[in-house]
């Protein structure tokens, strides 16, 4: 998922719509803006063990952790009804266009063009979402406008965790925010040049076509458009079980 995407989970499951919350529903995605320099294994599939080192000890930013939790696909986080290979929307949906991206690529159609293929979808939700229900942008943008103010302690309180420099942890939060600034997702062309286009780059070393890009990018939007409401709402009642019920309870 998107960050619209993860903006309208996190907040429909929990009614709330703190900065933390919202700049922890994204947070597990810098194992991609910072080219693996943060490890997917140490956020992003490890939502239970950020939580908890938050909670012992920065207490103050437990939404940051939450957020954290409801994104990963770890114990039916956001993610998994998204990327899970056999009922992942994006994953299933992707399939659609992995022969077009794997075109776009110049790759044989497999596992590396269902993933991008996939990244389109979510982008195509993204879009929908900005067309069709304004507000999860303006609380998105107005998270991030704000968040910014966190960064200090945020960066202190990863920098224990990771193991790492908190200026490296600060200069990767501002990475994150700059790769998914909610100015990215305004339009289908903008969202080509600033989210696939990088991304692309970032993964394959590749230059592509913009026009095929935007081609593909509609095809998505066209694909997703009957059906992508039933996927976040299906997302939220999940989520809310599987998580947030249990950490409401414990």
């Amino acid at each position: 998922m998107l960050p619209l995407s993860h903006t309208y989970v996190s907040t429909k499951v929990t009614g709330q719509n703190s900065p933390l919350l919202i700049l922890g529903s994204i947070l597990p995605d810098i194992a991609t803006t910072s080219s693996q320099q943060i490890g997917r294994d140490k956020i992003h599939n490890s939502p239970k063990e950020v939580y908890e080192f938050i909670s012992k000890n920065y207490p103050q930013l437990l939404d940051l952790g939450l957020g954290v939790r409801l994104h990963s696909q770890v114990d039916g986080g956001a993610d998994f009804y998204s990327d899970d290979t056999h009922l992942g929307y994006a994953k299933l949906e992707g399939e659609k266009i992995s022969s077009d991206v794997a075109d776009l690529l110049g790759i044989p159609k497999g596992d590396a063009s269902l993933v991008l293929a996939h990244n389109f979808i979510e982008m195509a939700v993204d879009l929908h979402l900005y067309q069709n229900d304004r507000s999860v942008w303006n609380v998105y943008k107005d998270a991030i406008d704000k968040v910014s103010a966190d960064f200090p302690i945020v960066a202190r309180c990863l920098g224990e965790y990771l193991g790492l420099d908190q200026n490296i942890i600060f200069a990767e939060l501002n990475n994150l925010i700059n790769f998914l600034n909610p100015q990215c997702i305004i339009s289908k062309e903008i969202a080509a040049e600033k989210i696939a286009l990088p991304l692309i780059k970032l993964r394959f070393r590749k230059e592509v076509s913009f026009p095929k890009t935007i081609e593909i990018l509609n095809k998505a939007v066209d694909i997703t458009r009957p059906s992508y409401q039933q996927f976040l709402g299906n997302a939220i009642i999940e989520v809310k079980k599987n998580i947030f019920s249990k950490i409401q309870v414990s």
